[in-house]
């Protein structure tokens, strides 16, 4: 489960099991579910993280032909996608 100070959602991956592939999105205020995503059907989608002033969110496809995927932290809305093999995000990205 991650969240980022400006951001009004917290992100909870399920990373094993059935439901690998999905990320649940919840509202902080709430707890309740507001959205679940799921980005790329039977790969494990897990590690979130944001960029520095939380305005997107990074999600890894750990796969070997996996992707970073960038979200718009507000609407949720996948911004873009970076192909990768077996990518972690760990460390902050420049997204233009």
């Amino acid at each position: 489960m991650r969240s980022h100070e400006n951001s009004r959602y917290a992100w909870v991956d399920v990373f094993v099991g059935p439901d690998k592939d999905v990320m649940h999105v919840i509202d902080k205020a709430t707890l309740e579910i507001v959205k679940t995503l799921k980005p790329e059907p039977g790969k494990t989608s897990g590690h979130i993280e944001f960029t520095k002033d939380g305005r997107y969110a990074l999600l890894s496809i750990w796969e070997m032909d996996g992707a970073i995927i960038v979200y718009d932290a507000e609407t949720l809305e996948e911004v873009k996608r970076l192909p990768m093999k077996n990518p972690s995000v760990n460390t902050m990205f420049t997204i233009k």
